[in-house]
């Protein structure tokens, strides 16, 4: 425990007053006319004194003034009184200069300990100490702390990251905030759509044998258990699935990076694409502004606010991060970051194309297609339904017909109502948008039939 401010003071005034005497009786004597084992005695014992008390006072200011080593010096001058007797007179001049600067430190000392409160003091040794140690360690800590750093103050985050070593708290730090914005979107759609969320729960406890019947408060319970159990485990699996994509991002932005004049290695460049993703907490928003925007008519652009917030938040992060860590200049950051934005692109577009080109679901090479937008519809041919079809397919055009679209899906040829439908181009320059729209309804597509076929089975 430490002492109070009073015991301090106390400590440095009795220290004070052994080199007082010390000084006095020795230091300040130009001759030692009788040097008797008694005074002998008296100086070795005011030596070791002074000390022994030394260590204390020392720990009270910091050791800021550096009194114990101007303190050890003067004493090692003085080993003994004949030592001292022998001296020259520049020698005993010298001796009285070391010997009142020692007591004017001490005096430093003692209004130091008086007038500094001990906390103050305390943070300003931790001040001292990130001064001489600028590479703090800015990964220290838990999950909400390090994101707090980061959102605080980006630039000196960055700045003190540990590029040395492995990747084990970004990738901690990583999974945690994935995970977190996967539960928490799922999360939030399951507590916007209660009763779908209570229907698939219901249903697959009838599969596996489990309930019969939904009326009991035990079978609600179950359900929704169920529905916890099931929120966990996809969470996890969509967690799991943006880790690797992340990591894909990671070692492409290591590249882009290195094209551009970075110094540092792949553990760098991972560093900041885990640090840099942080605000993809903020996609969590979204199913809450969805249900806004669906219940209280709120304006459609707060659902497109978001991710253009997040995706320029991220960008900004990651420019610093490849300034900072990599030792680039912010120019060649943004290049970085958009090489290895193009990379991404190069990879997963592809990746969409071949899944698109799985289903037969690409625009046709006519250049012109026809894009479902209807939830529901169908090709009529005469008074005969030839197709059912689902928002997000695609059909080749033939030609326009007053309110219909005359249409042809492979073998299947016939009229689609304009109002169920968009007719748009196809080219290149189109396919990136066409790809992601396309994904989007598709998947929409899937979870609304499986709803409805799930609630139409619960009934």
């Amino acid at each position: 425990m430490r002492p109070s401010r009073e015991k301090q003071i106390a400590a440095v005034e009795h220290f004070a007053s052994l080199w007082e005497q010390f000084f006095n009786l020795y230091l300040n004597e130009e001759e030692f006319e009788d040097i008797s084992s008694t005074k002998e005695s008296e100086f070795l014992g005011l030596q070791a004194s002074i000390m022994q008390e030394s260590g204390a006072v020392v720990e009270y200011e910091e050791g800021r003034f550096s009194l114990a080593d101007e303190v050890a010096s003067v004493i090692n001058e003085a080993v003994s009184l004949r030592h001292l007797k022998g001296q020259s007179d520049f020698q005993v001049r010298r001796r009285k200069e070391r010997g009142r600067q020692v007591r004017d430190l001490i005096g430093k000392v003692k209004s130091f300990v008086a007038e500094r409160d001990t906390t103050v003091r305390k943070q300003e040794k931790e001040i001292e100490a990130r001064l001489s140690r600028p590479f703090w360690d800015p990964e220290k800590g838990k999950f909400a702390v390090i994101l707090g750093r980061i959102v605080v103050s980006p630039i000196r985050f960055f700045s003190a990251v540990r590029v040395a070593g492995e990747a084990r708290k970004a990738n901690t730090f990583l999974l945690t905030l994935l995970l977190v914005l996967m539960l928490g979107c799922v999360a939030t759609l399951v507590a916007f759509n209660a009763k779908t969320a209570s229907a698939i729960s219901f249903n697959a406890t009838v599969e596996m044998g489990i309930l019969t019947s939904r009326d009991t408060a035990g079978a609600t319970v179950v359900i929704w258990i169920f529905v916890l159990i099931g929120t966990v485990m996809v969470s996890l699996a969509g967690a799991i699935v943006a880790v690797i994509l992340a990591h894909l991002f990671g070692i492409l932005s290591h590249a882009g990076f290195k094209i551009v004049g970075g110094k540092k290695d792949m553990v760098a460049s991972h560093k900041v694409v885990a640090f840099g993703l942080s605000p993809l907490l903020l996609i969590v928003l979204l199913p809450a502004l969805g249900y806004l925007v669906r219940v209280w008519d709120f304006p459609a652009f707060l659902l497109a606010a978001i991710p253009i917030l997040v995706l320029c938040y991220i960008a900004v992060l990651q420019v610093i991060g490849v300034h900072k860590v990599h030792g680039t200049s912010v120019g060649a950051g943004i290049a970085g970051c958009l090489i290895a934005l193009l990379l991404f692109a190069g990879i997963l577009f592809p990746g969409l194309y071949v899944w698109h080109a799985a289903a037969g679901n690409l625009p046709p090479s006519s250049g012109q297609y026809v894009y479902v937008t209807a939830k529901q519809t169908a090709i009529w041919k005469g008074r005969e339904q030839v197709r059912s079809l689902k928002r997000g397919e695609v059909l080749e055009f033939v030609e326009e017909k007053g309110d219909y679209y005359l249409v042809r899906s492979g073998d299947d040829e016939g009229r689609l109502r304009k109002k169920d439908a968009q007719l748009r181009k196809a080219s290149v320059w189109s396919l990136p948008g066409f790809l992601v729209r396309s994904s989007v309804s598709r998947a929409e597509a899937l979870v609304d039939r499986l709803s409805r076929e799930i609630k139409k089975g619960a009934a």
